[in-house]
């Protein structure tokens, strides 16, 4: 009966690692650490002896972090973990590594590769077998992974540079700063962190494993190494597709309120791990940007199992020196929040994740509240015994029509078509109004009906509640015309929510990028 070898490598606290500073070129740099120490380009580089590594032979599959393999023999396997893992204490400090070991005998099956996994992860709660951890920081302005030595660094910096350009518009150069994004002072000082996350990756990896249940451990790995192959190449072809509507903005002076100088792109990437995606943008474009991405992405199909994809966005609207670790906490919390709504719109259909993709975000004004949960009460209404939320997120990007039917108020390109009718020339005066209702909303429908009725701008109700639905002629409004209006609406989740604040929030921090 044959005998394998299977390793798992994988870092630990990656989030820790990457965001330990609040400098965007150290936040690149530690990314490219992790995904260079776990490559097979970094193995072929510290181990030369093919006897020990030769990734056409040794490598099941790499990306997001983490790394299998299989060796012939016990002590290949135990030979090239030690070689790697001195490597990545004597030179990457701060760098929390992780291995595993499993004996396989007879033919390797999807049951192994998951027992590897989960015996990873109890090694990786003990904590107590870490090769390395230093000191991550978290609270730290300046970087802490300080003694990885500069040469090292530069030459990553420098790789992953070229590595940047295949995703990158021709002509414009990526940004090590985030005030090089195109915020102004003076105008708009916020950045947009996008936090990207493929949907159900799990059970669709199990179901591929399943597939490969009666193929051969070769036919199986090669299947593997494409279907994981795929999943980094399609996510990345989103992002890069993202970027190329960015640049057509550009191009068709959408952006000009940018302070772009010197070609800067207003977008710099900082994961593409797999299914794992965090960039950032200039504030006023960043939910654009993660819409437009999941919009890609589903377009994308896997090559192996010829299936299509669905994520969920997080995007954190913060200002510049806002603590960046901070901010793409609450990225990830608000993709978890966009993953929970998207699971509940048909609790019994396990398979809604697959199809749909939603975003959710936040503007942050200063609040430093430590969940989500504390965020979204200060969007409750004031009057206790009145339950309605100010927020209509998340929201709907790429679903089934079945789905879109059922939920027909939580969808994008509502909010989309709203905020470009309140953006509209024939309303522009009453801009000032529009922005003081977000107070009057606080208090409650009745109170926001008075004040809009006071001020002549009751027609907002109308637009919001019937013109997601058909075009609305916006000169009516501030000429004191009654006609029926809603603030507030119930949703699926049989929550009472306002339909019109979501977009008066966000309409200072709002770019469009279509051609509408």
């Amino acid at each position: 009966m044959e005998t394998k070898y299977l390793v798992i490598m994988e870092v630990s606290q990656k989030q820790a690692f990457i965001f330990s500073s609040n400098e965007l070129k150290d936040n690149v740099t530690n990314s490219a650490i992790i995904a260079k120490v776990t490559s097979p380009e970094f193995f072929e580089e510290v181990i030369k002896d093919k006897n020990i590594y030769n990734t056409n032979k040794n490598i099941v599959y790499s990306g997001g972090g983490h790394t299998v393999l299989v060796f012939d023999t016990e002590e290949q396997a135990r030979t090239f973990v030690q070689i790697i893992t001195y490597h990545v204490m004597k030179y990457y400090e701060g760098l929390e590594l992780f291995a595993k070991q499993l004996k396989c005998e007879g033919k390797i099956t999807e049951k192994d590769l998951k027992q590897l996994s989960q015996e990873l992860e109890v090694k990786k709660s003990k904590r107590k077998s870490a090769f390395h951890q230093g000191s991550f920081g978290i609270e730290a302005l300046k970087n802490e992974n300080s003694k990885i030595s500069k040469e090292i660094k530069n030459k990553i910096l420098k790789e992953e540079k070229d590595k940047n350009k295949e995703l990158m518009p021709d002509d414009f150069k990526s940004v090590e700063e985030f005030a090089k994004l195109g915020g102004s002072k003076n105008k708009s000082n916020f950045i947009a962190v996008v936090h990207i996350d493929g949907n159900a990756m799990g059970k669709r990896v199990e179901e591929f494993r399943k597939s490969m249940k009666r193929k051969s451990w070769e036919e199986y790995r090669k299947a593997q190494k494409t279907f994981s192959d795929s999943i980094d190449k399609d996510f990345k072809n989103a992002y890069k597709e993202m970027a190329e509507e960015v640049k057509k903005a550009i191009g068709n002076e959408k952006l000009k309120e940018l302070n772009l100088e010197d070609k800067n792109f207003p977008v710099r990437r900082i994961i593409t791990a797999g299914d794992d995606i965090c960039f950032v943008a200039e504030g006023r474009i960043g939910i654009e940007c993660a819409v437009i991405f999941l919009k890609k992405l589903a377009q994308q199909k896997n090559k192996q199992d010829k299936k299509q994809y669905s994520a969920c966005a997080g995007v954190a609207i913060v200002h510049q020196k806002y603590p960046f670790y901070r901010a793409y906490e609450l990225a990830e919390n608000l993709c978890s929040n966009a993953k929970k709504f998207v699971a509940n719109l048909d609790p019994k259909n396990e398979k809604i994740s697959g199809v749909v993709s939603a975003i959710d975000w936040h503007i942050e004004y200063g609040e430093m509240k430590e969940s989500l949960e504390e965020i979204r009460e200060m969007y409750q209404i004031e009057d206790q015994n009145d339950p309605s939320q100010l927020e209509l997120r998340p929201y709907i990007v790429e679903a089934p029509l079945y789905v879109k039917e059922k939920e027909h108020i939580r969808l994008y390109e509502n909010f989309k078509k709203l905020m470009r009718g309140f953006s509209d020339e024939e309303i522009s005066y009453a801009r000032g109004k529009i922005k003081e209702l977000r107070r009057y909303l606080k208090q409650g429908e009745e109170s926001a009906k008075y004040y809009m009725k006071t001020n002549l701008i009751d027609e907002l109700g109308l637009i919001g509640y019937q013109g997601i639905y058909e075009e609305i002629i916006y000169k009516g409004v501030g000429s004191g015309k009654s006609l029926e209006e809603k603030t507030f609406i119930e949703t699926k989740d049989r929550k009472k929510r306002c339909l019109l604040f979501d977009v008066i929030e966000a309409i200072d921090t709002f770019i469009a990028l279509d051609e509408e």
